[in-house]
């Protein structure tokens, strides 16, 4: 048996990081609509909606599906 005692664990703060990808939806859904690439920018918009909601990030396939409203 070992007298080594656990080690604290701690969580990484996400919120930062959601932040940037939301940013960064939003400014791909503006530079598309600028040039002329109106469906695609739609999409984008559907995702900031999607997280602005505060719903999560899509990861999986349906959870992709419901927040494009394919």
């Amino acid at each position: 048996m070992s007298n080594q005692r656990k080690g604290k664990y701690q969580t990484k703060d996400t919120s930062h990081n959601d932040m940037k990808i939301f940013k960064s939806l939003k400014l791909a859904s503006q530079v598309l609509k600028d040039a002329g690439h109106e469906d695609p920018s739609f999409y984008f918009e559907q995702l900031t909606d999607y997280m602005s909601s505060g719903k999560p990030l899509p990861l999986t396939e349906q959870d992709m599906i419901r927040a494009l409203g394919v």
